[in-house]
């Protein structure tokens, strides 16, 4: 009789562990990873960021283009950050100091890391004339948000990102 009990327990147990295992794929931190492309993202996060319309409105000046290598230090003020999708925003032209740069990572880069490098690298008066308000970078799952911009702007940004 205690055989089978163990038995019993031990059966249950490795249950557990299977279905457990089955789950959403995570990252070391936790959160499950986001599904679709950088510009799907971005484009989801734009469409629910609670953005007022003189924002909306300059948003059609906008350039989105993956973040090539030519361009990965003045964008990222890097070129250590490991990824395998990305997505660039900002104004083509303006005097706007706004820069929005979701990045899915590679398998074995560490988020933390490269959260913290984006950060210490972040240059807010890159585009001389103007400052960046607010930098922030976020995670959800292997997805970073690197955003530089007012600190309405990037909060609402930020918000939506992290809801989604």
């Amino acid at each position: 009789m205690r055989k089978k009990i163990v038995a019993s327990i031990l059966m249950v147990a490795v249950a557990v562990m299977t279905f457990a295992g089955c789950g959403n794929k995570e990252n070391a931190g936790g959160t499950a990873n986001l599904e679709g492309s950088c510009e799907e993202i971005l484009t989801k996060v734009y469409e629910n960021a609670e953005l007022d319309a003189d924002f909306r409105e300059a948003m059609g000046y906008f350039q989105t283009t993956p973040v090539t290598e030519d361009m990965e230090e003045y964008i990222l003020g890097t070129t250590d950050v490991d990824y395998t999708d990305s997505v660039y925003s900002a104004p083509m032209m303006s005097s706007i100091a706004y820069q929005c740069v979701v990045l899915r990572l590679e398998a074995d880069e560490n988020v933390e890391e490269a959260k913290q490098l984006l950060l210490d690298k972040a240059d807010p008066i890159k585009w001389v004339c103007v400052e960046a308000e607010s930098v922030i970078v976020e995670n959800v799952g292997d997805v970073i948000l690197y955003i530089m911009a007012d600190e309405t702007t990037a909060e609402a940004i930020k918000t939506a990102f992290l809801a989604l």
